[in-house]
């Protein structure tokens, strides 16, 4: 039962991929030493004698017994060699009292609890955003990304769930929908910075807790004549002062205890061995130094995460190298691309979507940092594109004419006016904008494969060249392959007018089955000429 709760409570000290070195040095390291060293400690001071008092001789082993459970329980003061006891006044012997040793256990149970608070607050608030870090983390570093076919799939999956989240995020700051009107804090989770902010505040809370450990610990040991403890124990060993002289950690302390025998008080002093402070000593002399060590660790990476989400060329600078490392087209030396790397950071990925980037590419390293931010380049520029021919088509386009092929027909429009001298010409109620009668023309080209239409230039029938089927291009910015759509069919009336004018067709047919069959047919088979009415 006691091995089954250790171990269900592995997963709360546990290590975490969605966090820096740093980071993982405080709530993972820093927390599983503190606890290991309570537990040595504790084996030696709950399971075996931490102290051993000399008494009297006309002692027995139970008083002996009740006199070192006394003493440790009770506080013990330390006199140095050659100071007399006698006549030592109680307010002396209370500034000389020691009495951290029987709570170091706990002490260091609620230093590893400390150092991992930060860690839990982190993965409580990283959620609530949207972006689930932990999760996206913990699919970067899937083991099963040396498989390609899963590789392709965890990115694709990776860049969808941060663009829903980006455009929610952008989206809710475009309508500037604040959800809480009061608790303006608690907009905090809908903004584009929010974990950022979060992890940046986990740094500061990590840096703070460090402090205030070394002030506790100083108060705990009761250094006073220590401003910074470690460099004065380390000083004092240079010395050559020990324990006998400084009364740090000391090994002989006296306790002062009374006997009722036959009704009278007898005052007992007795000398007694703190065998656990040889254990301490050492403890915390390491835990000093290991504090700080993490406070200037822990300072130079909030430096750094300050340095790299507040200043904006940091993060143009980090998407650049990656769009230069992978196997699209890209020159960071344009000008062009500057602008477009630049909006792509502050109108796409903004400030958490560079510190997703950042943390996977930490994590899962520069290969697949670089593919996923490909990726999202190419889903934002992509989307701008589609979303930019969308738009055009509501946009008051020229209107000015040109020629418009029907693959089969004699049907055609030329630039300056409607041309009726001709058989096949048709006034339409209303005209093409050139830009789509050329999308027209290709499209019926690329799905009729290629074959010429018929041209009337001057009263002389001629044939249109050949088109090859078109082949989507790749876009220079997107660098990925835009598929064509192909256009609407026309309108039944305008089918029906072809119809009439060809001569073939009912115009009261549901199903419009006989005009498709005129349309489809060549008129280089028919004999005679269709009429105009």
């Amino acid at each position: 039962m006691v091995l089954a709760a250790t171990l269900s409570m592995l997963r709360y000290i546990g290590g975490s991929d969605d966090r820096d070195f740093v980071d993982r040095l405080h709530s993972y390291f820093t927390c599983n030493i503190l606890i290991a060293l309570s537990i040595l400690v504790s084996f030696k001071q709950f399971g075996g004698k931490p102290v051993e008092c000399l008494v009297p001789d006309m002692f027995s082993s139970a008083w002996e017994q009740y006199a070192e459970n006394y003493c440790w329980a009770q506080d013990t003061y330390f006199v140095p060699e050659g100071r007399h006891v006698a006549g030592m006044e109680d307010r002396e012997k209370r500034v000389r009292r020691i009495s951290y040793y029987q709570w170091v256990p706990f002490f260091l149970l609620m230093e590893a609890a400390c150092f991992r608070l930060p860690s839990l607050l982190w993965q409580y608030l990283s959620g609530h955003s949207g972006i689930k870090i932990t999760e996206i983390v913990k699919l970067s570093s899937d083991p099963n990304n040396i498989k390609p076919d899963i590789k392709r799939a965890n990115i694709k999956s990776l860049t969808m769930h941060l663009q829903g989240a980006l455009r929610f995020h952008k989206r809710l700051q475009k309508k500037q929908i604040k959800p809480h009107k009061f608790f303006w804090l608690c907009n905090l989770p809908y903004s584009a910075f929010f974990v950022t902010s979060m992890y940046i505040t986990t740094k500061l809370f990590y840096l703070i807790n460090v402090v205030l450990q070394l002030m506790l610990m100083n108060k705990f040991l009761e250094t006073d004549r220590y401003s910074w403890y470690g460099f004065g124990a380390l000083i004092d060993l240079m010395r050559g002062s020990t324990w006998k002289t400084s009364g740090v950690f000391p090994r002989v302390s006296l306790c002062d205890f009374d006997v009722r025998v036959m009704g009278n008080v007898q005052e007992h002093t007795i000398q007694c061995v703190l065998v656990i402070n040889i254990f301490n000593e050492k403890i915390f002399i390491f835990l000093w130094f290991w504090f700080m060590g993490l406070f200037l660790f822990t300072a130079g990476s909030l430096l750094y995460w300050l340095f790299v989400s507040v200043l904006p060329f940091p993060a143009k600078r980090f998407v650049s190298r990656h769009l230069e490392m992978s196997e699209m087209p890209f020159n960071a030396e344009n000008a062009d691309t500057e602008k477009e790397v630049d909006k792509f950071i502050s109108s796409y990925l903004r400030s958490d979507g560079v510190f997703v980037l950042r943390m996977i590419t930490m994590q899962s390293g520069v290969i697949f940092g670089t593919d996923l931010t490909v990726s999202l380049w190419k889903s934002y520029f992509g989307e701008t594109i589609k979303r930019s021919n969308s738009f055009s088509n509501l946009q008051t386009r020229s209107s000015k004419e040109a020629p418009l092929w029907i693959d089969g027909d004699d049907f055609n429009k030329y630039e300056g006016g409607w041309d009726k001298s001709r058989q096949g010409s048709v006034d339409l109620p209303y005209k093409l904008p050139s830009w789509q009668v050329k999308q027209n023309e290709d499209n019926e080209l690329r799905m009729r494969g290629g074959r010429g239409g018929i041209q009337v230039t001057g009263g002389s029938v001629t044939a249109s060249p050949k088109m090859p089927p078109r082949v989507p291009l790749r876009d220079g910015t997107a660098g990925e392959r835009i598929k064509l759509i192909p256009p609407p069919a026309p309108p039944p009336d305008f089918m029906r007018h072809v119809a009439l004018i060809k001569g073939a067709g009912d115009l009261d047919d549901p199903n419009e089955t006989s005009i498709v069959r005129s349309v489809q047919s060549s008129p280089s088979k028919r004999t005679s000429r269709p009429f105009l009415h």
